[in-house]
């Protein structure tokens, strides 16, 4: 095989890699849905819900987002797995419209 149409080859096959579903964050699937009003001012790494307390994952987007929160604000979260269990955490918050 040439040079060239094994450099072409090559490349062929790394995006394949590159675009497979299961590397992309469209296919990620999330935990649950938190909607409520923060019930207390946002602490580093945690954030209370609807009188529940819900640990902030270090380095995600709720985590950069959550010193622009305050205690009354309607928000919406997402968290990392399902809202039962005590080892998910809060990835994204964002403030409920309405």
């Amino acid at each position: 095989m040439k040079p060239s149409k094994f450099a072409i080859a090559a490349a062929a096959c790394a995006l394949l890699f590159c675009f497979a579903p299961n590397n992309g964050w469209s296919t990620r699937a999330y935990g649950d849905l938190i909607s409520g009003e923060i019930t207390a001012a946002p602490l580093s790494g945690e954030v209370e819900i609807g009188h529940h307390l819900y640990h902030v994952k270090p380095l995600s987007a709720a985590d950069k987002a959550l010193s622009s929160f305050y205690a009354g604000e309607s928000v919406d979260a997402i968290l990392d797995g399902p809202a039962g269990n005590s080892a998910s955490s809060v990835i994204f918050i964002t403030a409920h419209p309405g």
